[in-house]
């Protein structure tokens, strides 16, 4: 039976050509741009024109494959769940969704830009591969490279393939045939656009190196103007010295990557002695275009046609996998992969009665919130934990708490948590997910099994306790692995969806925030009851924001830059910080320093390790500010030792009210707004801010548009 599949934001047809050479059927196209319709109509004989996001998607013909390459974007979350949509809607990944909730196909395949794996933190793939499976699918997803796939770019895009057969679509699987060379695709004649000798200057031999992981050779540059921010004299051998466009690569490497942006073509290559660009032809030729593909239109809006298309190669190989899973010899097979098992019970982990069907006793259930809870703080615990008690679930017989082969009857722990459950973990953007394996923690992989008396030193004793007696209730009073399972998976699915909050930017109201509401919001959002550690550091955020805001506007700071926020846990000592907010002079000296202390008193010695701290340095000024403001008498001693470092030193110390001080500087600016908009920024992209910190802000935000 031939495989039906959809090509939605379907461009120029990358996506089609690669799955009807695999052999599928294309039952439906959707593209708005008119450029790419006129292309892909000239070339399938199909108008794709169709607004995907306004369409009856009841009209669409019953398919059995999904395929889409659609725009990243950011998905706002205010903390309340209430179902993928609310998630997700207002973007395209909702349409991509809504199209697969009322067809229900057999499948998916979802390309995107490498950093959709990192944007927002990774929490848009987060939500992207929740809502997924929330609809029933079994997701994968992996970054896969242009050049592994019989052509000479380095390409790196993310492909999300999910099917609703409970499968595990295993991207390893995938025939690659790896490419080093642009040579043997490059025309030998033609009308190139070649480069004069002296609008170029090439390496010396000894400059010139192919890098491993890309494959490109980086051979010169064209004669312009180079970047000049964070250049050292001497690095003119370095690419990324030069803007893209104006560096050249040689032939004997392979091409970087075809931008969408550039309609004039970017990169130019060296080959056979002269320095040229590529062509359109041969730019369609790298991304595995056939020789016969009709192309219409300008120039500039063919490079931009192409660099907006995906690799055919990739789709090609990708759609051959995904055959073999739904239509192969893949159905002959009863016994389930470790991974596929537990592919499914995540699946499972997704319903809304989980609690219920899987209930624990009030002892167990305390022992899985401890361990749920702690995840983030705690991964090689909780990734060891699940470990041992999935392969319990496939391996009865198996006393998990010998952990290692070389224990009597033990089993390798280690080796199935490498193979299978960190690589789920970090498939499914688990708080708990580590980079390789729980037991690389030396706490945890001594030879001793888990047993109630484990001497292993694991930091937190809470999660020592129900770590062990976890493991001790399934092999001592025979409880079933799953019931732990299923309601550790759960909550850390609820976890995990809160972190994938944004925070409310309140300034696209139409009325803004005063001062005195801004200060009200700082306030409370500083002084809630956090469960959590890391409250501490938002005052400093809020400064840091507040400096930003001053670098651009006041003539003062005009020639200073801001140290990036070191690590708000880390000791002066060891981080090399002189203080919270560190500014500079252009030639990297010191201009002033902001030392915040939360809820702390400031003392004489805090005063004399701050000096200690500076003497070496030429700081104009050192702030020590703390939410405790010093008493009168207390300001009248320090004023007399600060006048003494002064005539020593010359800098100026201020010790001052936290609060008292914020409001001064807010004062100082001219546009308030700004100030929000950097704050909200800086609380986003701070990994030490959690979502507590991030829903008390929503909850203000909130309430403070009611009253």
């Amino acid at each position: 039976m031939t495989l039906k599949f959809i090509d939605l934001f379907a461009g120029i047809g990358g996506f089609r050509i690669g799955m009807e050479r695999a052999g599928y059927e294309c039952v439906f196209s959707s593209e708005i741009d008119l450029h790419a319709c006129e292309m892909y109509e000239e070339n399938f004989g199909d108008n794709p024109y169709c607004d995907i996001t306004k369409y009856d998607v009841s009209k669409i013909p019953d398919f059995d494959v999904l395929c889409a390459g659609f725009p990243c974007q950011s998905f706002s979350i205010s903390g309340k769940q209430k179902g993928f949509y609310d998630d997700i809607r207002g973007t395209l990944f909702f349409d991509i969704c809504r199209v697969l909730e009322a067809k229900k196909p057999r499948a998916f395949i979802l390309e995107n830009v490498k950093n959709l794996s990192t944007h927002d933190k990774g929490r848009t793939l987060s939500v992207m591969l929740d809502a997924l499976s929330k609809l029933g699918y079994t997701v994968n997803f992996k970054i896969l490279n242009a050049k592994d796939f019989g052509v000479p770019q380095n390409r790196e895009r993310v492909i999300i393939v999910g099917n609703r057969e409970g499968k595990f679509f295993d991207f390893e699987r995938l025939v690659k045939s790896p490419v080093e060379s642009m040579e043997k695709f490059l025309d030998k004649t033609g009308l190139f656009e070649i480069l004069e000798p002296d609008e170029y200057t090439l390496l010396n031999k000894e400059y010139i190196k192919r890098q491993p992981q890309s494959g490109l050779e980086f051979i010169g540059y064209r004669n312009k103007k180079m970047r000049t921010v964070g250049v050292r004299e001497g690095t003119e051998h370095l690419s990324r010295v030069h803007k893209q466009p104006n560096r050249i690569y040689s032939s004997k490497g392979v091409h970087p990557t075809l931008p969408s942006q550039e309609t004039a073509g970017r990169f130019y290559i060296y080959v056979d002695g002269i320095v040229r660009k590529l062509t359109i032809k041969e730019c369609y030729r790298f991304m595995g275009f056939p020789e016969n593909f009709i192309k219409v239109g300008k120039k500039g809006q063919l490079y931009s046609r192409i660099g907006n298309s995906i690799c055919v190669n990739v789709v090609y190989a990708v759609a051959k996998e995904l055959e073999y899973i739904l239509e192969g010899e893949f159905e002959l097979i009863t016994e389930k992969s470790p991974r596929e098992e537990l592919e499914n019970l995540f699946l499972e982990a997704q319903g809304d009665d989980i609690f219920t069907v899987y209930s624990l006793k009030e002892e167990q259930l305390s022992w899985v919130n401890t361990i749920v809870e702690k995840e983030a703080n705690n991964k090689a615990v909780y990734t060891v934990l699940l470990t041992s008690l999935f392969y319990k679930y496939l391996h009865p017989e198996q006393d998990v708490r010998i952990h290692q082969v070389e224990l009597s009857g033990g089993y390798s722990g280690r080796t199935f948590d490498t193979k299978i459950v960190t690589p789920f973990l970090k498939d499914k953007r688990f708080r708990g997910a580590m980079k390789e394996s729980g037991w690389l923690t030396r706490s945890l992989e001594q030879k001793h099994p888990y047993t109630l008396d484990f001497p292993g030193a694991i930091n937190n004793k809470e999660v020592k306790i129900s770590f062990l007696n976890i493991l001790n209730d399934i092999e001592e009073n025979n409880t079933n692995p799953k019931l732990y399972i299923m309601n550790i998976l759960k909550r850390s699915i609820i976890e995990k969806e809160k972190e994938n909050i944004i925070v409310i930017n309140p300034v696209t109201r139409e009325s803004n925030f005063d001062i005195h509401d801004i200060m009200n919001l700082l306030e409370n959002h500083f002084n809630h009851k956090y469960s959590s550690r890391g409250a501490s550091i938002l005052p400093v955020v809020a400064f840091y924001s507040i400096y930003e805001c001053l670098l651009e506007e006041m003539s003062r700071y005009s020639s200073k830059k801001i140290d990036e926020l070191a690590s708000h846990y880390s000791s002066d000592r060891s981080s090399g910080a002189t203080g919270d907010i560190v500014v500079r002079n252009q030639d990297n000296t010191l201009y002033e320093v902001v030392e915040i202390k939360f809820g702390i008193e400031i003392d004489k010695m805090m005063l004399e390790d701050a000096y200690n701290k500076i003497k070496p340095s030429t700081v104009q000024r050192y702030y020590i500010l703390s939410t405790k403001e010093p008493t009168d008498k207390e300001r009248k001693e320090f004023d007399f030792r600060i006048e003494e470092i002064k005539k020593e030193h010359g800098v100026q110390i201020i010790i001052n009210g936290l609060m008292k001080t914020l409001a001064y500087y807010l004062r100082l600016l001219e546009d308030t707004d700004k100030f929000i908009e950097k704050y909200i920024l800086n609380m986003k992209e701070n990994s030490e801010i959690n979502y507590e910190h991030q829903v008390s802000w929503n909850n203000l935000i909130k309430f403070q548009e009611k009253n």
